[in-house]
C-alpha cells in the first residue's frame, strides 16, 4: 500500500493547508485512537490536552508524513471512513458534492488517503483533484453538517442511517475494537509504569545530589569553623601583646617627658645665670633708659587716641553750633546714596528694551543735582584766587579737546609750584566730572555728529579706525542681543558675577569679525577678563586678548590706548564702565555705550 500515493511535487504546495485541517479533525477523533497516534509522534504525550494543545507545532515537522498521520485517524471520522469504501467512478462523479458537504480541505484529504490505500494503479485518483479543491477554501474547526455528508455518501453508494448493517461484520468489528482498546490499555499501563519508574529514578538522583551537597557544605563550614577559631585565637594573642607593649610605651613616654621637663628647668637656670653674667654695669643702665622709652611710648599712644577722641567731640559740637557745618556735612553723607540710586537707575536704561521717558528725565535731573552739591561742595575747599577761579570756570564751559589742554597746563603749573597740589588735585576731579558730564550728555542726545556717527562714516566709507571692545561689559549687559544665558557667581564680598565661557567668548570674537568684514579700514581689539581660551579667528584685523593675572581687561583696554601706535587712526571704545569710559576719553578716544554699537550693527544688518 502506498506505492500509489501522490507525487511529492504534487503534494508540497498544499501540504500547509492539508496539514492545518488534520490538525483540526483531530478534535472530533476519539480518545484511545488519539493517544494511539500521540504515542506515534515523538514527544512522549500520553494525555490528549497537551497533546492537543501542541498538535499545530507538531504536526508543522511531520509535513512529510502527511498522509501515514491521516490514515491513523480516517477510520475513526465517518466523512473519511465511508467514503474510503465508495467505488472511484462515483467519487469522481460525486466529488463536487462531497466537498461542498465536508469541505474543499477535508475532500482533498480524502484524496491523498485513497491514493495511499490504492492497491492498483486504475485506482489512483488524478493530482490535478488537489488544486481545484483547494482553490480559496480555508480549512474548518467544526465538524461538517451530518445530514449534507451522509446524503453526499449515500449518493456515491456507501452506507447510510436506513441501511441495516450485517450482524456478523457488526460483531467482528466489535471484536476487533475491543481487541484494540484492550491493546491500547495494555501499552498505556507499560507506558505508565515506564514512567513512573522513570520519575522515581530521576528523583533519587535528585535526591542523592542534594545529599552530596549538603554533606561538602557541612564539611567546608566545619573548616571554615576551625579557620575562625583559629584566626581569633591568634588575634586574641595579638591583643594581648599589643597592650602590654602599650603599657610599656606609655611608661617610657612619661619617663621621657619628666626627663624633659627637668632639663627644660636647668636649661632655663643656665641661661638666666649667663644672662646675668653677660649684663654688665655698661648695659644695665641702657636697659633702664629702654624701659623708660616703652613707658614713654605706651604714654604717647594713649595721648592720641585722647587727641583723636577730643578732636571728633570737638568737630561734632562745632557742627551742632554751626547750621551750615551740619548741612555741608550731611550732604557730603546724601552724596553716596545719590550715586547709588543713579547707578541703579542707569542700569535699568542699559537693560530696559524701552526705557520710560519719566526714568530718562529723573536720571538726568539727578546727575545734574549730584554734579552741582559735589562743585558747590568742592568749591569751599579751593582757594579764592581769582586766576583759579577763572580756571575752574574754564574747566566747567570747555570741550573734550579743550579739557585735556587744561590738564597739561595744570600739571605743568603744578610741577612749577604754581598750583597747589591739593589744589590740582580738586581741579582734576571737576576735569573728571565734566567728561563724565559731557559723555552722559552726548549718549542721551544722540548727536549725529557724535562718536557713533564718526564709526558708520568709518564703517561704511572704509577708512581706517581702531576699535576697541570691552568683552565682559559688552556680553553681560546684552545677553539678549548674543542670545546668551550666562551662568552666576558669587565673589568673595557676595555680589553676583557672570561667568564667560569658551561658547559666549566664541560668540563675541564672532561678532566682531562680521564688522571689520563689513569695515575694511577697521582694526578691532577684543579684551576679555580671566584665564586665556583657545578661540578661532579668521580675521587678521581682529586681535583677542586675555587680562593679565590678578588684573581686569578694562586696565588692559587703557594701556592699549595710551601706547598702541600700530595705526595711525582714530580709537573708539565700547564699554558701559564710567571708569573705562573716563580714562580712554583722557586719551583722547571715542566712546561708543553698548547700545550705540548694537545700534549699528544692527542698522548693518550684522547679527548674532
Amino acid at each position: 500500500m502506498g506505492q500509489f500515493s501522490y507525487k511529492t511535487e504534487a503534494v508540497d504546495p498544499h501540504r500547509k493547508i492539508l496539514s492545518e485541517q488534520l490538525v483540526m479533525d483531530l478534535e472530533h477523533v476519539a480518545e484511545a485512537p488519539l493517544l494511539a497516534l500521540a504515542k506515534q509522534i515523538p514527544g512522549g504525550y500520553i494525555h490528549r490536552k497537551p497533546f492537543l494543545r501542541d498538535a499545530k507545532w507538531l504536526f508543522k515537522k511531520r509535513l512529510g508524513h502527511l498522509a501515514l498521520d491521516a490514515a491513523a485517524i480516517a477510520e475513526h471520522l465517518p466523512w473519511y471512513a465511508d467514503a474510503l469504501k465508495c467505488e472511484k467512478a462515483k467519487l469522481l462523479e460525486h466529488l463536487d458534492e462531497l466537498a461542498a458537504a465536508i469541505g474543499g480541505p477535508r475532500a482533498a484529504l480524502l484524496c491523498v488517503l485513497w491514493n495511499n490505500q490504492a492497491e492498483q494503479k486504475d485506482a489512483a485518483l488524478p493530482a490535478d483533484l488537489l488544486p481545484r479543491l483547494l482553490t480559496n477554501a480555508k480549512a474548518q474547526s467544526s465538524k461538517p453538517d451530518a445530514k449534507a455528508w451522509k446524503a453526499a455518501i449515500a449518493k456515491l453508494g456507501g452506507a447510510s442511517e436506513k441501511e441495516p448493517l450485517d450482524s456478523v461484520d457488526a460483531l467482528d468489528s466489535a471484536g476487533k475494537t475491543v481487541r484494540r482498546l484492550l491493546q491500547e490499555l495494555s501499552q498505556g499501563k507499560a507506558a505508565r509504569e515506564n514512567e513512573g519508574r522513570q520519575i522515581r529514578r530521576q528523583h533519587a538522583n535528585e535526591l542523592e545530589a542534594k545529599d552530596t551537597e549538603i554533606r561538602k557544605a557541612r564539611e567546608d563550614a566545619g573548616r571554615q569553623v576551625q579557620e575562625a577559631a583559629k584566626q581569633a585565637a591568634s588575634l586574641d594573642a595579638n591583643i594581648v601583646a599589643l597592650q602590654a607593649k602599650l603599657t610599656a610605651e606609655e611608661t617610657e613616654v612619661a619617663r621621657l617627658r619628666g626627663e624633659l621637663d627637668r632639663a627644660r628647668e636647668h636649661v632655663t637656670k643656665k641661661a638666666r645665670e649667663i644672662a646675668e653674667e653677660l649684663l654688665s654695669e655698661e648695659i644695665r643702665p641702657w636697659l633702664a633708659d629702654a624701659r623708660t622709652l616703652k613707658s614713654a611710648s605706651e604714654e604717647v599712644a594713649k595721648l592720641r587716641q585722647l587727641t583723636t577722641e577730643t578732636v571728633e567731640k570737638v568737630r561734632k559740637a562745632q557742627r551742632d553750633a554751626d547750621p551750615f557745618l551740619a548741612k555741608e556735612h550731611e550732604l557730603r553723607q546724601a552724596i553716596p546714596q545719590m550715586e547709588e540710586m543713579l547707578k541703579l537707575l542707569r542700569r535699568y536704561l542699559r537693560t530696559a528694551g524701552q526705557a520710560l521717558p519719566e526714568v530718562v528725565a529723573l536720571e538726568k535731573r539727578l546727575t545734574e543735582h549730584i554734579e552741582k552739591v559735589r562743585y558747590e561742595l568742592e568749591k569751599r575747599d579751593q582757594p579764592s584766587d581769582p586766576f583759579l577761579e577763572r580756571i575752574s570756570a574754564k574747566i566747567n564751559g570747555a570741550d573734550a579737546r579743550e579739557l585735556k589742554s587744561i590738564e597739561s597746563a595744570l600739571l605743568l603749573a603744578e610741577e612749577s609750584g604754581l598750583v597747589d597740589s591739593r589744589h590740582a588735585d580738586l581741579y582734576r576731579r571737576d576735569i573728571h566730572r565734566r567728561r563724565s558730564y559731557m559723555a552722559d550728555r552726548a549718549f542721551h542726545e544722540q548727536k549725529q555728529s557724535g562718536p557713533l556717527a564718526l564709526l558708520e562714516r568709518a564703517v561704511a566709507t572704509g577708512e581706517k579706525a581702531r576699535l576697541a571692545l570691552d568683552a565682559n561689559n559688552f556680553a553681560c549687559l546684552r545677553q539678549d542681543y548674543l542670545g546668551l544665558r550666562l551662568t552666576t557667581k558669587k565673589n568673595a564680598q557676595g555680589e553676583s558675577r557672570f561667568l564667560l565661557d569658551a561658547t559666549a567668548r566664541q560668540k563675541v570674537v564672532q561678532l566682531a569679525e562680521k564688522l571689520a568684514d563689513d569695515a575694511p579700514g577697521l582694526h578691532v581689539w577684543v579684551s576679555f577678563d580671566g584665564q586665556p581660551t583657545a578661540l578661532k579667528s579668521t580675521n587678521s584685523r581682529v586681535r583677542v586678548t586675555f587680562s593679565r593675572a590678578g588684573a581686569k581687561a578694562d586696565h588692559d583696554i587703557m594701556d592699549l590706548v595710551a601706547k598702541d601706535k600700530t595705526v595711525e587712526a582714530p580709537w573708539f571704545v565700547v564699554s558701559d564702565d564710567i571708569e573705562v569710559r573716563d580714562a580712554t576719553a583722557r586719551e583722547g578716544a571715542y566712546i561708543i555705550y553698548n547700545d550705540a554699537l548694537i545700534q549699528l550693527l544692527v542698522n548693518r544688518g550684522i547679527r548674532a
